[in-house]
């Protein structure tokens, strides 16, 4: 296995201890050079969706390719942007996922070393305690445990599904510990790698920035805004919290076209997967969908505290209708007697 190839695991940070380099040379020394860049091409990569591949032929480029990830953590943990170490996490993850596909045994061994231990030559079976930990962000339907056949703690997964798992899992070693506590010493010699990305992020947030419209965001009740800054800070939402976002702001007369954009922050954002789901929901296929009532969200885990106004509501097209009045008032009427 050619370990370069997926740096996260504990046999790759082995090899980068034995290697003895000091960060002071990985940050200045001119033979370093190749892997400060391969580094920041890991991060862009990140901020535009896909890591590229990066052949590793002999010894030396090998050698550069794994120095280059340790580099990128600090890279990333420099600029310490909350949306860039989740897509950052996610890039890595996608691209070891593609690494893993033709590596046959050897896929075991990764397997192992993210505490996954498939048993048999497959169909696998893994024991529930695992799947759980390493699926336990898959919001499909087909993940969830209650879905799965289970027999004496151990479940199945084909080949694919488990190449998914290990793809979760992988995203969640890369983004732990994230960011490294680190000080302007280190930063600073790597601003002229740094910079290009800061500027590459802020193009990422005009293009991302979402106009809500005529939608009073203020007026929101609780459990939408919640739903909408965990999305502006690049969180995957769970189903059911996707769908009650989504179908509270069609029916505020939202497009889908805006609706579609507010994901473009999420790291797994998928543009025509996103539009048919939206689409779907806004009735494209003969039923407009309206988001769940208050108990409906309190029992999928989605309301994340009353306030006052939501206690006198049973649903957030309700609170949003009343608190609307206080940012909308409607004009006077006037009537006998009124002021002119």
């Amino acid at each position: 296995m050619n370990v370069s190839d997926y740096p996260f695991t504990q046999e790759a940070a082995e090899q980068v201890r034995k290697a003895g380099y000091s960060l002071e040379s990985l940050l200045g020394k001119t033979s370093f050079k190749a892997v400060r860049g391969r580094a920041q091409e890991r991060v862009a990569g990140a901020i535009s969706g896909t890591i590229a591949e990066c052949a590793s032929r002999n010894d030396a480029e090998k050698l550069f390719e794994l120095l280059s990830y340790p580099l990128a953590r600090l890279m990333v943990s420099c600029l310490n942007d909350p949306i860039l170490l989740r897509r950052y996490a996610l890039a890595e993850a996608k691209l070891a996922s593609r690494r893993m596909q033709n590596i046959g045994e050897r896929l075991m061994v990764i397997a192992d070393d993210l505490g996954l231990h498939p048993q048999g030559p497959g169909p696998y079976k893994i024991h529930f305690s695992e799947y759980v930990r390493a699926a336990h962000g898959m919001h499909s339907p087909k993940w969830k445990l209650t879905n799965r056949d289970l027999s004496q703690g151990y479940l199945t997964v084909t080949e694919e599904e488990l190449k998914r798992i290990m793809e979760e899992a992988i995203g969640e070693r890369v983004l732990k510990g994230l960011p490294i506590p680190v000080d302007e010493r280190i930063c600073e010699p790597l601003q002229e790698y740094l910079e290009p990305l800061k500027e590459q992020l802020d193009a990422m947030r005009t293009r991302d920035r979402v106009d809500l419209g005529k939608a009073e965001m203020g007026a929101f009740p609780p459990c939408i805004k919640k739903m909408l800054s965990d999305v502006a800070k690049g969180v995957n939402l769970a189903h059911s919290a996707r769908f009650a976002l989504v179908s509270f702001l069609l029916q505020i007369n939202m497009t889908v076209d805006e609706v579609v954009s507010l994901f473009n922050t999420s790291p797994d954002f998928d543009q025509e997967k996103t539009r048919y789901q939206v689409d779907h929901i806004s009735g494209a296929s003969g039923t407009r969908y309206r988001p769940p009532a208050c108990a409906t969200m309190a029992t999928y885990g989605n309301c994340p505290g009353e306030d006052e106004m939501c206690k006198r509501v049973r649903h957030p097209l309700s609170y949003y209708e009343r608190r609307l009045r206080t940012f909308r008032p409607l004009p006077s009427q006037k009537g006998p007697g009124a002021g002119t």
